[in-house]
């Protein structure tokens, strides 16, 4: 396994990869994002709540949770399962494993996200400490079956071995992601100045902005999946080989 933070840098590639090799799941996931995002506009208007950017925001994350719940982490799955190299996620059980897992890595990436969250709003730093030393945790509920506990200490010794690794390869994919999204708000922006829940129903460009913001969410899903394989512990190395499931 390479150990230079450069060439973790072709997680980006091999990202995109996991994209091009699944491309009717990959279409599909971001067509159901562009539906979601109209669902939420249609709720708005449907429940006539004001036109507020909060409830903007908080009717779209409700409208996208099956993204980040389901569709996108059972994408994941199967693209570790064909890529190989792991018993524990195999090619022919893939479905089954996620079947048992998916929710249990609901739950871990919630409890991630609550622990950076308050990390966040004390001074910013506990909580990206927090995101540093447990952000592998749904990964490997998903992808090796490990309980709570095993994930927060494997998600440990990974970052205890490669943190610097991590982190230049995710500043990489951050950097790459938040440009496309600026350059995407931009370009939308331009056309669509007030985006009401009327607008953002019925305006092509909307529809189409929130494909492609849809389809970099994947991307940067796949491209975390691509460095997680490079950094993971190797099997026997936390101690005892968790059991799948």
């Amino acid at each position: 396994m390479t150990t230079s933070p450069k060439t973790d840098l072709a997680s980006l590639k091999e990202g995109t990869l996991f994209l091009a090799r699944r491309p009717v799941a990959t279409l599909g996931i971001a067509a159901l994002g562009m539906a979601l995002a109209a669902l939420a506009a249609l709720l708005q208007i449907r429940a006539g709540l004001p036109e507020d950017p909060l409830v903007d925001a908080a009717l779209t994350f409700a409208s996208l949770l099956p993204l980040e719940l389901y569709f996108i982490p059972r994408f994941l799955i199967a693209a570790d399962a064909e890529a190989g190299g792991n018993p524990l996620n195999v090619p022919g059980e893939w479905r089954q494993r996620f079947e048992e897992r998916w929710l249990r890595a609901f739950w871990g990436k919630a409890l991630l996200a609550l622990g950076t969250g308050v990390g966040l709003s004390l001074f910013i730093f506990p909580g990206l400490v927090v995101l540093l030393a447990f952000g592998w945790i749904p990964l490997r509920i998903l992808l090796r079956g490990e309980s709570l506990l095993q994930a927060a200490r494997g998600s440990l010794l990974m970052m205890g071995r490669a943190w610097r690794r991590v982190i230049f390869a995710t500043s990489a994919m951050a950097m790459v992601y938040l440009s496309c999204i600026v350059v995407l708000s931009y370009l939308v922006g331009l056309r669509v100045q007030d985006p009401t829940a009327h607008v953002r129903l019925t305006q092509p460009l909307i529809w189409a902005g929130n494909f492609i913001g849809s389809f970099l969410s994947l991307w940067l899903s796949a491209c975390l999946l691509a460095l997680f394989r490079r950094v993971e512990t190797v099997p026997g190395e936390a101690g005892t080989l968790p059991k799948a499931g």
